[in-house]
């Protein structure tokens, strides 16, 4: 299939390594993500590569009512598809760079319209598929399935709890056994794949003070599943109304089941990625209904020390290497909860957002003690709330 360049001014800021290379070919792809892993390490403001990963929020429907999600705690949190000329032009303009796209992040990606045709646009321009769905519609009969498992490279599968009465106390609208199921049979079906076609199959797991102490036994049934990988996070406090699950409250408690979760996972050999444990196990307190007035000698309130130049120790794959495109255009650096758009690819082109001025200074700071935005606040910079203090991604005590 011969592609044609859709902004020819492009063309002009391509290194040699990329002109020389048939455009849109594997060995086209390859040498792109290359030159967007070599910008990321130099911290550079002008990113010569465009994002060989691109995340399409292709719908922000979900059929589950977890509590925990923006989905169900804004009430005007709409209720939308991708729009189809916006989706022709992400294909456009970046199929032929990237090698992965993921379907929606801020959605089940299992009710996308049009299924068929986004998994043809992907064989036609040599991409596989990443989804993270919660699990229920998988493996359902459809005129895809197959085709879904051939494009497949990686599912996610977003589960917390690994008892019925937890699972289905989150995950509102879903039924643990259906679930298990589910995943039971994708785990046999894709057993039977070549190996080489194989999709890898994680787990996304919220760590918070109903489901701590099951992660041990999500480990083990995780390790029978033939999983791969098991990212625990903590709950986002975003909303008030999480503030009671939060493990920054029960940190002693946390870090016996976080490190009891460590001692199955390492028995059983299952690669996971959990947050560090609390170094300071006096939780603070909850702030009363109504202020007391502080004693005379009450110290001031401590805040977590600055956060030195440079890297964290999870750097930031995105500002470079990935992209995530809402349903109308817009342009989203990452999945950081009320990260704004850095413009809109439905008036301009992306090549115009990618280098602009917004992303450019964006890339600048964010390995320096005085990163932008939302970019402070990040779970990769304050992997805990013991960390994060005032700056961090909970809400402050």
């Amino acid at each position: 299939m011969t592609i044609a360049v859709a902004d020819p001014r492009i063309l002009e800021s391509w290194p040699p390594e990329l002109a020389s290379l048939p455009f849109g070919s594997p060995a086209f792809k390859a040498a792109n993500a290359r030159l967007a892993a070599e910008d990321e390490a130099a911290c550079a403001p002008f990113a010569r590569a465009m994002p060989h990963w691109i995340n399409l929020t292709s719908t922000t429907v979900c059929n589950l009512k977890c509590f925990m999600c923006n989905q169900f705690l804004d009430p005007n949190s709409p209720k939308v598809m991708l729009d189809e000329d916006v989706y022709q032009k992400v294909v456009r303009e970046l199929y032929p760079y990237a090698r992965t796209m993921q379907l929606s992040a801020f959605g089940e990606p299992l009710m996308t319209p049009k299924m068929d045709q986004k998994l043809d646009d992907l064989e036609r321009y040599g991409m596989k598929l990443e989804m993270v769905s919660n699990g229920t519609l998988m493996m359902k009969e459809s005129r895809f399935r197959e085709q879904l498992l051939r494009t497949l490279e990686l599912v996610t599968f977003s589960m917390d709890g690994a008892t019925p009465a937890t699972y289905d106390s989150v995950r509102t609208g879903a039924d643990f056994h259906e679930v298990f199921a589910n995943i039971s049979r994708f785990a046999e079906r894709r057993l039977e794949m070549p190996a080489a076609a194989r999709p890898k199959m994680n787990f996304n797991y919220i760590l918070m003070r109903r489901t701590v102490a099951e992660a041990p036994k999500f480990v083990e049934m995780v390790h029978r599943w033939g999983g791969d990988q098991i990212v625990f996070n903590h709950l986002v406090t975003f909303h008030p109304s999480l503030k009671g699950e939060s493990l920054n409250y029960c940190r002693a408690y946390a870090n016996e089941w976080q490190d009891r979760t460590r001692e199955v996972a390492k028995a059983l050999g299952v690669q996971i990625s959990i947050p560090p444990n609390f170094a300071d196990v006096a939780s603070p307190a909850e702030a009363p209904a109504v202020a007391a007035p502080a004693p005379a000698a009450s110290p001031s309130p401590t805040k977590a020390a600055p956060r030195p130049c440079g890297p964290p120790p999870v750097k930031c794959w995105f500002l470079w290497q990935r992209v995530y495109i809402a349903p109308f255009g817009d342009v989203v650096p990452c999945c950081l909860a009320g990260m704004p758009a850095f413009g809109n690819m439905a008036k301009t082109s992306f090549f115009d957002v990618w280098n602009g001025d917004t992303y450019r200074n964006y890339r600048k700071h964010v390995f320096t003690d005085k990163p932008l935005g939302k970019c402070r606040s990040c779970y990769l910079i304050w992997p805990n709330a013991e960390l994060a203090g005032t700056e961090g991604f909970e809400y402050g005590v």
